[in-house]
């Protein structure tokens, strides 16, 4: 448990703590390098965060793109169905509580989490109203705080010391047993959080049902609507105790930071007051020379008619593997769609021509390492591996996305954030939904070319891309590539790119010749 450590009762506290060991290196460090998630959390901390991470002049925030989003993580709330019993599972409840107590909240936490899950059989929704089972359960984990506390058998020094070991012996049990109800108390307090809807105009209460998790099946939020102003008072505007500004530099650096050629987006969504310098840099590769942007002219996506909309999408990147050699990664906008072209390249009864797997056939680590090691092979995949992959060289040629990444509709965090914008007047398409688009198709755009050797074709599948106004300006915010829609670009491309043109000639040509003989 990360709240277990016994602090100054650890009788290794002072000389062989590996923790306090590295706080002390990095406290004497000029650099550190650290990920988001720790930094928010020392700097929300405010003096006692100084321990986790000691005070910088300067913070650079790399991959600040996804700082919203780790802002919410941070500063949301969350229980699952499986956080009240994993709390009491500790041995301090069992030898002070008693068996017959825990199993009395045991009974309320699955009775709370009941009220939820029928709330709804989507499995991501809005939670309404006030939830009084939940209320119940934490008032009754409050309860077992208080009664421990009543009853601390360390409430006198020196009660039944004859009988303990020594004296660190008492100090760690002490300790031990002030972490349990500390555990309880701040549990109870996630639990009332969630519970109570009087915070629903800064906050958006929302359940997910979970099917790859041992234990859990149901989790509950509570997150800020809008982590700008959390970010403004914690990060780039922090004041001290005394309310002056905290001297403070905070440089922000991402691939994909700009959307539309500045910054407003980023600025507006975590809370920049003031800026002092913003460039957007030209990009590093040459793009023109090593990418190819493909974009066919397929039929819109029609949600009514979303199969025969998927055979089309087959067909195109079946016919893309033939000129790429396979060597590709197909990005996912939903499950649904890559589970349909799934099936249409794995074909009942014939062998792909190249080693097709999909997310979902093993862990996202084995995955990439079957993709890097497996010649010629294709990866499907969704919204997880949109960023984070970098496979350079010959081994990725090919990455295709189906559709332009749009927030999911359904989504109750993005839904809740959507309403706000518009409930204030302006357009949360274009302020919100757009740039989070533009970002993300970025983001899957670079997954191609990560080394200057690099060389391959982005197919998007969208038509979109060119005749929506939104579609024009988000190509535009892409990296340079030579753009094509005739699928002869892709084959003049991969004639000059290809190390070996009779292997091209063979793989495509002798293709071609058999379907014209049949």
């Amino acid at each position: 448990y990360p709240d277990d450590c016994l602090h100054q009762d650890c009788r290794f506290h002072e000389t062989k703590c590996w923790v306090n060991d590295m706080r002390d290196h990095a406290a004497g460090a000029q650099i550190l390098i650290t990920n988001h998630h720790l930094l928010l959390n020392a700097l929300e901390l405010g003096f006692a965060g100084e321990r986790i991470l000691p005070p910088a002049a300067i913070y650079v925030i790399d991959e600040a793109h996804g700082l919203e989003q780790t802002a919410t993580a941070v500063y949301e709330t969350i229980v699952t169905d499986y956080t009240v019993e994993q709390l009491l599972s500790r041995s301090v409840y069992k030898q002070y509580l008693g068996e017959d107590l825990l199993d009395e909240v045991r009974m309320l936490n699955t009775l709370a989490f009941q009220e939820v899950a029928h709330q709804s059989r989507d499995n991501a929704y809005r939670v309404e109203g006030d939830l009084e089972g939940m209320k119940k359960l934490g008032r009754a984990l409050s309860n077992l705080a208080r009664r421990m506390k009543q009853n601390s058998p360390f409430k006198k020094e020196g009660v039944d010391e004859g009988k303990r070991k020594d004296k660190e012996d008492i100090s760690e049990e002490r300790r031990i047993y002030d972490l349990g109800m500390e555990a309880l108390n701040s549990t109870a307090t996630k639990l009332l959080t969630v519970a109570a809807s009087k915070r629903d105009g800064d906050f958006v209460r929302y359940a997910t049902r979970l099917f790859d998790r041992r234990h859990t099946t149901l989790e509950v939020h509570a997150a800020p609507i809008n982590p700008a102003g959390l970010l403004n008072q914690y990060l780039f505007h922090a004041e001290d105790e005394q309310r002056n500004p905290v001297a403070r530099t905070v440089i922000c650096t991402s691939a994909t930071l700009a959307t539309n050629g500045h910054f407003e987006h980023f600025k507006l969504r975590c809370g920049l007051a003031t800026v002092g310098e913003e460039h957007v840099l030209p990009a590093v590769f040459d793009y023109p020379r090593q990418a190819l942007l493909y974009q066919p002219p397929l039929p819109a996506y029609d949600y009514r008619n979303a199969d025969a909309y998927y055979s089309v999408v087959a067909a195109e990147i079946e016919r893309l593997l033939e000129v790429s050699r396979g060597r590709a990664l197909c990005l996912f906008t939903s499950w649904s769609g890559l589970q349909q072209v799934y099936d249409r390249l794995a074909k009942a009864g014939k062998d792909p021509i190249w080693p097709v797997r999909a997310q979902g056939d093993a862990p996202r680590d084995a995955l990439l390492t079957w993709f890097r090691q497996t010649p010629y092979s294709v990866l499907l995949a969704t919204r997880s591996f949109w960023e984070g992959v970098d496979i350079p060289g010959d081994n990725l040629s090919l990455v295709v996305l189906d559709k332009m990444p749009f927030p999911t509709p359904g989504d109750p965090l993005h839904s809740a954030r959507m309403k706000a914008i518009d409930d204030d007047g302006r357009s949360s398409f274009s302020e919100y939904t757009t740039p989070l688009m533009t970002l993300s198709l970025k983001q899957g755009f670079g997954r191609l070319i990560r080394r200057g050797a690099d060389r391959g074709v982005v197919a998007i599948l969208d038509e979109r891309l060119s005749s929506k106004s939104y579609g024009r300006q988000a190509r535009t915010d892409l990296p340079p590539a030579r753009f094509g829609r005739e699928f002869k670009a892709v084959h003049r491309f991969f004639q000059t790119a290809l190390p070996s043109q009779a292997e091209f000639a063979l793989n495509v040509w002798a293709e071609e010749e058999q379907r014209a003989s049949s």
